[in-house]
């Protein structure tokens, strides 16, 4: 056991200098960094190694293995501004599979379209219409050591597409996760963990032409404690501190989640970064449960970021 722990670490850490180094120019994909879930956005983006989270995969792969269920399925909508323009709007779903509790599954699909382009011939006359889009596939695996410790691998598939007939520009990259989890003696069910995550390793997005440009790399530390004051009541507190490589950006944000009367959810945190982690703000969210659907909504108040007052929306499914 102690063995594994001191193994993942150094991968880790032996890994992202690696990469740093084979990465150069300015970042693609900026969609790879935004809350596409209600339930971290309602948090202020923290909650990664939340267990029971159908969107798994867009965080920490390894915590599938660390809740009471045994698999789940969401799909999520967001950042929508007041106007609910459609353009710029993160759109993914996402399930994982608890196969046996020490090995598990995940999978998500994100996808974004831009904004409309009219097109004209060489004389000016309407031509049609192309639209962008930007798409991230993966699928990933999760693996339990003990009682304790676990961690998962993602591979993810890359796609930017201007809608013109060129050739997109398309890449792949890797997730390396791991969480540690243990429980609490004083209370029955309670429960604290840290995570730890490399995000974006791989070779740099090549484009249509040949040119290479540098995925926005990144590492997440991440905190979470469980205290369940009855079978009704139950509240969350999270945290996580993340760096990204290239270009250089720091964040941080802290929230916690209280399920009251067993269908109620309420959720609020705050962040804190640079302009290029998204600056500083604070969120509030709310849901409910009933049976195995939640369903679940976030508001992201005015900050100094550019998606200042905009809301999100899940659907998820837990068996």
């Amino acid at each position: 056991m102690r063995n594994s722990i001191i193994i993942f670490i150094s991968a880790v850490f032996l890994a992202a200098p690696q990469a740093v180094c084979a990465q150069s120019g300015s970042s693609v994909m900026p969609f790879l960094l935004m809350d596409s879930d209600a339930r971290t956005a309602g948090m202020a983006g923290a909650g990664a190694i939340l267990p029971d989270n159908p969107s798994a995969a867009l965080h920490n792969a390894a915590a599938i293995l660390t809740g009471e269920r045994s698999g789940g399925a969401a799909v999520s909508a967001g950042p929508w501004n007041t106007a609910f323009d459609a353009a710029d709007v993160l759109c993914s779903a996402g399930g994982y599979w608890n196969i046996d509790g020490r090995n598990g599954i995940v999978a998500a699909v994100r996808y974004v379209p831009g904004d409309k382009i009219a097109l004209t011939d060489d004389w000016g006359y309407p031509a049609g219409e192309a639209r962008p889009y930007d798409l991230a596939a993966e699928i990933g695996y999760a693996r339990g050591f003990g009682e304790h410790f676990s961690v998962a691998l993602t591979a993810r598939y890359l796609r930017s597409d201007l809608g013109l007939g060129e050739a997109p520009m398309q890449g792949v990259s890797f997730d390396l996760a791991g969480v540690y989890r243990h429980g609490i003696a004083f209370r029955d069910g309670a429960q604290w963990s840290v995570g730890l995550k490399i995000a974006d390793l791989g070779p740099s997005v090549k484009s249509g032409t040949g040119a290479g440009y540098a995925l926005p790399m990144r590492a997440t530390a991440s905190g979470h404690v469980r205290l369940p004051f009855s079978e009704d009541h139950v509240l969350n507190v999270v945290a996580d501190i993340g760096c990204r490589f290239s270009p250089a950006s720091f964040e941080a944000a802290a929230g916690a989640e209280y399920v009251f009367l067993r269908h109620g959810i309420v959720r609020a945190g705050c962040h804190a970064g640079d302009a290029l982690s998204g600056g500083n703000y604070a969120a509030a969210g709310c849901g409910f449960i009933a049976g195995p659907v939640s369903c679940s909504a976030s508001w992201r108040f005015a900050g100094d970021g550019p998606l200042d007052n905009t809301i999100c929306f899940t659907l998820a499914l837990l068996l």
